[in-house]
């Protein structure tokens, strides 16, 4: 079980703390601020009255901030700031490269900054399984048993959705207790052995506005014709499933997950859908508010095909999209098998339908290979490394794509029921 080092106790103690191990001293009284240190290395004189002990074992280490902030000012606003920043910084002067690099700086900044985990629902004893918390290096930090069998099906920025055969549970990754269980499904009455006879698609997130009530929508289709369309208000103690309308129209098999983004749970269209809809690649999508479809929002689909130049048609398009929330926009990634990479398409305007694409991804022919292979997106980090979720079969890799390098380096390979990240907690 891991946590974020905490070695002080207080907001202010923990910057004037921080300000006495690194920079030696704390002035009673501040100094006029300047714009920028002066790059001019300090007189051994200066230094000398600057310098004092940085924990224990390395006493003699000092670093001088002669002309710059106070140090405890100077510490609260480098704790803001995200690592790419801070590294842009080292590069102003010796005095902050020495003030940046200290042990304790990069401790205090990595608890205030935490990386995120990722949620893996692995079957492990029939019929139990486990969410395991994952940070970015393939190690599980945290291991949360729970009883029966169920799929992580969605993932907010505080909790962790699990669906099961007849019921599902809402659960707190932080603690690791079950904070909700829902009632049973309406289709359990119609047809008990539903789940293995059709397709099922969910979505899970709040609502717009400010009360921001979780919502949960399951939907089942078998032999072509929606059996139920469902939603309950997670928050409702006494809640029920109530029935709703039908998507307008049919739903991509291939992705199951709906994407909630600002109180809309967005869905990809199937191609066994109207011609119409297909060639101007409507996204259906769900007011969680109001409980309605729509249909107006268009994707890059059009625009996909425009750009292959008639190497690509519509069909060629079948479980090559995926849908993702990154650096708080709607983005849609696309898997092209002929050209070996993966494009990740941003929403622009969403009265226009304009999308921008921002990341071309090379993917190795190898892990390509295959009918049944897509990119999933998960997250941007501060440094602008994206996270990807590779899908092929039942085979899911996770990889860091560098786009300064344009390599991408492998974490680790799982087989499991996976979907999404969630955000470092005191796990």
């Amino acid at each position: 079980m891991v946590k974020p080092v905490r070695w002080f106790p207080s907001a202010a103690s923990r910057r004037n703390t921080l300000a006495v191990r690194i920079a030696g001293r704390r002035s009673p009284r501040r100094k006029p601020v300047r714009s920028c240190p002066s790059a001019k290395p300090p007189s051994p004189s200066t230094a000398s009255s600057h310098r004092a002990p940085v924990g224990v074992e390395s006493s003699r280490r000092s670093v001088d901030l002669d002309g710059v902030l106070p140090p405890d000012l100077l510490v609260e606003i480098l704790l803001r700031l995200t690592s790419k920043s801070i590294c842009r910084l080292r590069a102003v002067c010796r005095s902050w490269l020495s003030f940046t690099s200290d042990p304790y700086f990069a401790s205090a900044h990595a608890a205030r900054h935490p990386l995120p985990l990722l949620a893996i629902g692995v079957a492990r004893n029939f019929p139990t399984m486990t969410v395991d918390l994952m940070d970015l290096s393939g190690n599980v930090v945290k291991r949360i048993p729970q009883d029966g069998i169920g799929k992580v099906v969605s993932i907010t920025s505080d909790l962790v959705f699990i669906d099961r055969n007849y019921h599902s549970s809402v659960l707190d990754p932080t603690t690791g207790s079950t904070i909700s269980v829902l009632p049973h499904h309406q289709y359990q009455k119609h047809d008990k052995y539903a789940l293995s006879a059709g397709c099922v698609w969910f979505a899970f997130g709040r609502t717009a506005g400010s009360i921001g009530e979780y919502k949960f929508v399951r939907i089942l289709l078998k032999e072509y014709d929606y059996v139920s369309c469902e939603v309950i208000t997670v928050s409702d103690m006494n809640g029920k499933w109530r029935k709703m309308e039908n998507p307008p129209s049919y739903l991509d098999f291939f992705c199951n997950s709906g994407l909630v983004f600002k109180g809309v749970a967005y869905f990809l269209l199937s191609n066994y859908s109207e011609p119409s809809l297909i060639e101007t690649g409507c996204l259906p999508s769900l007011d969680l508010t109001t409980e309605k479809w729509s249909m107006t929002l268009q994707g890059p689909v059009k625009t996909i095909i425009e750009e292959a130049d008639g190497t690509l048609d519509y069909y060629c398009l079948t479980n090559r999209l995926s849908l993702a929330e990154l650096k708080g926009t709607l983005t849609i990634a696309f898997s092209n098998k002929r050209l070996h990479v993966a494009d990740i398409w941003f929403l622009v305007d969403s009265d226009k339908g304009s999308w921008s694409k921002e990341y071309r991804i090379n993917v190795l022919d190898g892990i390509m290979h295959g009918d049944f292979f897509r990119v999933q997106p998960l997250l941007v980090m501060d440094d602008g490394k994206v996270v990807l979720l590779l899908k092929r079969g039942s085979i899911e890799m996770l990889q860091i794509y560098s786009p300064v390098t344009n390599t991408s380096l492998d974490i680790t390979q799982i087989i499991s029921n996976y979907y999404g990240g969630v955000p470092t907690k005191e796990c």
